[in-house]
């Protein structure tokens, strides 16, 4: 075949096409459908890889949509989505903003909330004075029922998969925000043998029910001389090789009430809030229920704590003891979050 694409060859227009399912096979004319079958037929598959010509690949992405974006740049559908941050830092508070957002556009979305009390909630999208703010009708909100006991013959993961597929057929949910990932385990996710088989069967629940899934979940002691980086992820950041994105929300030097918010890993969308260009917010009530606020954007470095010399002290000394542990420069600067450059010369001290 020659190197144009299936469509310049059959000289069929993606504007005719519907945006939502784009090059779907239900709207596409047969001879076309028949070639991209071909195609899928000249896949081979080698244990845990499918071998394929790099210009094979191509011309199937053409019959896929482009990723949908739920909450620009954070969130696309049918992806699997962790955000961290610090405790107190407001994770919840965005997360719920977040499903409030996607909610209004029409997507069936639950929050399942193992963080507060429906008093604390109420409060929380309560007016000073008195009024309930008026949430979208099919945003939905879950927590544990009271009493409830784990039946016999079942393991509390099993348990709770079952219970929450079955509010995901009640509902009708694609969009499910689980926060957190250290209480959905019922234990301690700090380790990757406890949080890895939790995600791996988010992803399957992903694929098998076509889901949009955020995990929210906690970081470790953070430096606030250094940028946030994946390391900071509580427990192994082997987690983030399960997911599709991680964003992460760090909180401002500059003042109480100011956050940032910063992409760490993407696989299909686009990296625009980066060290160099953080989105800014106030965590306040200014839309009337407590929420963040958009003011601008930074670099990262400007809501960094300046380090003292007692701070670059202690960093030498880390950097010469994860070295003594055989750890590479390259280990050691992304373990601390800072350049080779930087770990090289410490090294020399």
């Amino acid at each position: 075949m020659e190197n144009s694409t299936i469509l310049e060859k059959h000289k069929v227009s993606s504007q005719s096409l519907s945006p939502k399912f784009e090059f779907a096979n239900n709207i596409l004319p047969e001879e076309i459908i028949s070639e991209v079958e071909q195609l899928k037929g000249d896949e081979s598959e080698s244990g845990l890889f499918e071998i394929n010509t790099a210009n094979n690949v191509i011309k199937l992405a053409l019959n896929q949509p482009d990723p949908v974006q739920l909450y620009p740049v954070l969130i696309l559908e049918n992806e699997l989505t962790i955000c961290f941050a610090d405790t107190g830092v407001g994770k919840t508070v965005y997360c719920f903003q977040i499903a409030m957002e996607i909610a209004s556009k029409g997507y069936i979305t639950l929050f399942l909330d193992l963080e507060l009390s429906r008093k604390q909630f109420q409060k929380r999208y309560t007016s000073d004075e008195g009024a309930p703010y008026k949430l979208p009708d099919n945003l939905y909100r879950l927590d544990f029922a009271r009493l409830k006991k784990i039946p016999k013959g079942i393991t509390y993961e099993d348990y709770f998969f079952n219970s929450l597929i079955y509010a995901i057929k009640k509902t009708g949910a694609k969009v499910i925000f689980l926060d957190n990932l250290t209480k959905l385990a019922a234990g301690d996710t700090d380790s990757a043998k406890a949080a890895i088989p939790i995600l791996e069967r988010l992803n399957e629940l992903k694929a098998n029910e076509g889901l949009t899934i955020i995990v929210l979940e906690h970081n470790k002691k953070v430096d606030t001389t250094r940028p946030i980086h994946l390391n900071d992820l509580q427990g192994s950041k082997m987690k983030s090789n399960l997911v599709d994105a991680v964003f992460t929300i760090g909180r401002s030097v500059k003042d109480k009430n100011l956050r940032y918010i910063k992409q760490i890993k993407v696989r299909d969308g686009e990296v625009i809030y980066d060290t160099e260009n953080v989105k800014v917010c106030e965590l306040s009530k200014a839309n009337g229920y407590l929420s963040f606020t958009d003011i601008g954007f930074e670099s990262e470095f400007e809501h960094l704590k300046q380090p003292t010399e007692n701070d670059r002290e202690n960093l030498i000394e880390k950097v010469k003891e994860l070295s003594g542990k055989r750890k590479s420069q390259r280990e050691i600067s992304f373990e601390l979050g800072i350049s080779l450059g930087a770990v090289n010369k410490y090294l020399k001290m």
